[in-house]
């Protein structure tokens, strides 16, 4: 009987141990496989909208992440992001980080530049032939909500449009300057996250990495 009762109890533990992983999706359980945190294990104040988990959201107009809503990031990467977030609210205290991606299989990168290859906007997807820094779960694209969740004005973003809105942002892009709002929100973005150690994309406002890419490369796998 006391054999039967210590079964049940290990059987139980092991259960509550595993069951993270069995409620995950594909995407999930790669990272969880690879050793990376769900930021809001870290952090719950960052705000979670993953783009590549909405065919409306994203500009590949794909469900690439099979509704993922868990942003994943190597560890040493969500400590940074955690402290870029308390830069912020130090400032700003009703706004926050919205992270729109973190880690990214490189499967799903794959998909992603042979849909965008030889478009206007092939520039925005790495080759995954090296491996994108998505790839080694050390880059978060991310913006800034205010206390309404909205986003603040940061001028050309091809998220959360529609394929006309991203192209006529796009014109606009080459057409026009920022307006000072603008850039103040952008310097804003960049200020807290080059504080916290993040190294921003020059062509990608919203893009940042969590370390030099040699460095990553050197440390860390590629999450296939």
């Amino acid at each position: 009987m006391q054999k039967q009762f210590e079964i049940i109890v290990v059987s139980a533990f092991i259960m509550l141990i595993l069951s993270p992983i069995c409620q995950a999706n594909e995407i999930e359980k790669k990272f969880m496989a690879a050793g990376l945190i769900n930021i809001h294990d870290l952090d719950k104040t960052i705000k979670v909208d993953l783009v590549n988990s909405d065919p409306n959201k994203n500009y590949f107009r794909e469900n690439y992440y099979k509704g993922l809503s868990n942003a994943y990031l190597r560890e040493e990467v969500a400590r940074k992001l955690s402290q870029a977030q308390k830069h912020l609210k130090a400032q700003f205290p009703n706004c926050s980080i919205l992270i729109m991606d973190a880690a990214r299989p490189r499967s799903v990168s794959k998909l992603m530049y042979d849909k965008m290859k030889g478009t206007k906007f092939e520039k925005f997807v790495a080759n995954p032939e090296k491996g994108s820094m998505h790839n080694y779960g050390i880059a978060v694209d991310v913006t800034i909500v205010d206390g309404n969740d909205k986003e603040i004005d940061m001028g050309f973003t091809p998220f959360y449009k529609g394929d006309l809105s991203i192209y006529w942002s796009y014109a606009k892009l080459k057409m026009f300057n920022l307006n000072e709002r603008q850039k103040q929100n952008r310097n804003l973005l960049s200020g807290i996250m080059k504080k916290a150690g993040f190294i921003p994309l020059s062509h990608e406002w919203w893009h940042f990495d969590g370390m030099p890419k040699d460095e990553a490369r050197k440390k860390y796998t590629i999450i296939e």
